[in-house]
């Protein structure tokens, strides 16, 4: 399998070999709902006047742009992060090689982060389309993802910085707001989507087996998840009550087994803080969404024996033998650490459903790549 391969740009300009050869180590943070974020370690020295050499601040101004790509081993390099910097920490020691400096690098979505504003309320207007409007006044995003909704709230009000208004939309729609690396420099895509559905374009990670590829996998069960949300609305015409109730099951789930049967599966209320229109419907799906995930999975990729590269809001199949975890999963978080030498890839991700297991399972029916068989020995004396 080729070496895995990685190149950094600033602005328009490729990393010179000098400057490659002087990184130590980078971590790239990916993760649902919040900043991408990236930290590149570069070596630092001191001449004989006691001046610290390669100091980064010397070429790179505060939110200047730089974007990282991986080449897993497969031939193509896939963008990491493209956004501005942020910060320069230093780490410095008298010893020789003791010292760094890490540049912080975070997505385009920092740039819709700065300024609070409020303003004149939406009115009449699906949240996709306010969505669409916001993306649209940052020249560094110059396409777009977005699922489209359909409710018209008679007003729509905003209070705080760009992101973190289109979040509060997309909370309340079942979808997240995000901004991810684009095909080109510095043409990121601005996205307002549900979770994804369909199966996997990622092949499957293993963890037994000849095709092993995933190694410490961590699955927990939350006990508090799961749930049927009920809401209920004062309707204006004749005031009376509507109630509506929605459950992960109504909404479609990843595998074949809820992760609790009907009857054990608890009632919570909406939210009175999601509960602010004249149709809940959205936002208890919304919720029903979020609480739906009751299975947590942490592991890390086995370096070299996988060359694609992971990212979150992705679906990606987990096969862990003859057991209910085997099975869908979406990609929640993935930190990319990247040396001269090695690339090794951790993830979290979540599911809300189980995978049936037969009484006699063949874990290769899973993928999983093993057979388990039962023998007995019976003694007469």
């Amino acid at each position: 399998m080729p070496a895995p391969r990685f190149r950094i740009w600033f602005g328009d300009r490729a990393a010179s070999e000098d400057e490659l050869r002087r990184v130590e180590e980078i971590d790239v943070v990916q993760e649902m709902d919040a900043f991408w974020e990236a930290h590149v370690r570069l070596a630092l020295c001191l001449d004989a006047g006691g001046r610290w050499l390669h100091w980064p601040g010397d070429r790179a101004q505060p939110f200047s742009r730089v974007r990282i790509e991986l080449d897993g081993g497969d031939g193509r390099f896939a963008p990491l992060i493209d956004g501005p910097l942020v910060a320069i920490d230093a780490g410095l020691d008298a010893q020789p090689g003791h010292s760094t400096a890490s540049l912080v690098v975070r997505d385009d979505s920092a740039f819709m982060n700065v300024d609070e504003a409020t303003g004149p309320p939406y009115e009449y207007r699906t949240d996709s389309s306010i969505a669409e409007e916001l993306f649209g006044g940052f020249a560094q995003i110059r396409s777009l993802r977005i699922d489209a909704t359909t409710a018209t709230p008679k007003t729509t009000a905003r209070r705080g910085t760009a992101l973190q208004f289109l979040r509060e939309l997309a909370q309340a729609n079942d979808r997240h707001a995000y901004v991810l690396p684009g095909a080109e420099r510095g043409a990121s895509v601005g996205c307002f989507l549900r979770d994804p559905e369909g199966a996997s374009d990622l092949p499957p990670l293993v963890l037994v087996g000849g095709r092993r590829n995933l190694a410490n996998a961590t699955i927990a069960q939350d006990p508090d998840g799961a749930e049927r949300t009920q809401a209920a609305v004062l309707r204006v015409d004749d005031q009376g009550v509507t109630t509506l109730e929605a459950s992960a099951e109504d909404l479609g789930l990843m595998r074949e087994l809820p992760a609790l049967p009907v009857d054990l599966t608890p009632r919570r209320l909406l939210h009175p803080y999601e509960n602010t229109r004249e149709d809940p419907g959205a936002a208890a799906d919304a919720q029903t969404r979020r609480r739906s995930y009751v299975y947590r999975l942490s592991s890390r990729v086995l370096p070299g024996c996988y060359t694609s590269v992971l990212s979150p809001y992705r679906k990606v199949r987990v096969d862990a033998g003859a057991t209910p975890y085997s099975g869908d999963y979406l990609i929640t978080r993935v930190t990319h650490r990247i040396t001269p030498s090695q690339w090794t890839q951790e993830l979290e991700a979540k599911t809300d459903s189980a995978t049936a297991v037969s009484a006699a399972p063949v874990a290769e029916a899973l993928g999983g790549g093993v057979k388990l068989a039962v023998s007995a020995n019976v003694g007469i004396f």
